[in-house]
């Protein structure tokens, strides 16, 4: 009876066979189950980062507005070559006589005029101040060739390009066209000089200090996705679409230029490049006339819009001391349009 009972029970408590070999099976393909989801998660990770860094490094073309007669009675369309080929398109303004040009150079998802830093404002402001114009589209941008903008790895066979033009157009030395760039531009501008440090003059507003810091700052904003995306889309970026971030350092290339000075200005309430970008910059620099103008209260690119007369005495006063003073230009009668700000 007691032997009975033991065999029932341990009948009842004992699986089957074959739920056993399911069991040992399980745990022989368990391994191989935790290899496949982990798989799985980085094929769809790294899937993501590829398909953001395609995109996000591709922008909209927005329109030129507010057309070239809000700057100037008269310009010229321009159409010239990159250092590497590219097809740039752009618009210039010449000063008769004028000693200096002036080279501006946009931000990401911009173009030549249509941007919160107010290019078409500054065009007629330098114009005023006797200095010829070149405003252009940046490659990946507005009318300018190319499908996508390699934040200041590629940029400065455009800006090169540029300033030949306008040094060209003016007949000038190089050495005597300013380069004033904002964002983007800003740090594009700076790796010019890594590029060919005999360049002009350089201005830069809400310049970024290192290329995977700012990235790793913004990307959220731009792709609205965790920030642990970051180190894949940068990852992406330099496998498939050559876009090695570690070798876009402004600030190092700041630091390996003593002889030249450079003014940066930036934003308080910059929340794209943080204010720590321009302080960077600044401490990079050993030359005593290097400036940093921070602008209080203001938003990413927004010092003209906000404090144009200050910006204007900042600028200005920088490229006069660097090019030897304004020599005096009589902007002949009609060349400008009626307004000087707005833009």
């Amino acid at each position: 009876m007691g032997r009975t009972f033991q065999r029932q029970t341990e009948s009842r408590v004992t699986p089957p066979e074959y739920i056993r070999r399911v069991l040992r099976q399980a745990r022989r393909l368990w391994p191989f189950f935790v290899v496949g989801v982990i798989a799985a998660a980085l094929i769809a990770y790294f899937g993501i980062s590829f398909r953001v860094a395609e995109t996000v490094t591709q922008v909209e073309r927005l329109p030129l507005d507010p057309p070239a007669s809000s700057i100037a009675a008269t310009h010229e369309d321009v159409t010239f070559k990159s250092r590497d080929g590219i097809v740039l398109k752009g618009w210039w303004f010449a000063v008769p006589r004028a000693d200096r040009a002036a080279v501006i150079v946009h931000g990401r998802g911009r173009n030549r005029v249509n941007s919160d830093f107010m290019p078409a404002a500054i065009a007629r402001l330098l114009l005023v101040h006797g200095y010829s114009v070149l405003l252009f589209d940046l490659r990946g941008h507005g009318e300018s060739g190319g499908t996508r903008y390699t934040l200041g790895i590629e940029e400065p066979r455009d800006i090169l390009a540029a300033i030949d033009l306008a040094a060209r157009r003016a007949d000038i030395e190089r050495a005597r066209v300013a380069v004033i760039g904002e964002s983007l531009g800003g740090g594009s501008v700076l790796m010019t000089v890594q590029a060919d440090p005999t360049i002009g003059p350089v201005v830069t507003d809400s310049a970024f200090a290192d290329g995977n810091t700012v990235v790793s700052e913004s990307a959220t904003k731009y792709t609205n996705l965790p920030a642990w995306f970051t180190p894949g889309i940068v990852l992406m970026s330099r496998l498939f679409l050559g876009l090695d971030l570690s070798k876009v350092t402004p600030s190092k290339v700041v630091a390996a230029h003593p002889e030249r000075p450079f003014l940066f200005i930036q934003c308080t309430d910059d929340t794209t490049v943080p204010l720590h970008h321009g302080l960077d910059l600044k401490a990079a620099s050993a030359n005593p006339r290097t400036e940093l103008w921070v602008v209080p209260g203001c938003e990413h690119v927004m010092a003209y819009a906000t404090h144009p007369d200050e910006w204007a005495q900042h600028v200005l006063g920088f490229l006069g001391r660097e090019l030897g003073g304004e020599k005096p230009v009589v902007v002949p009668a009609g060349i400008l349009a009626a307004s000087l700000r707005g833009g």
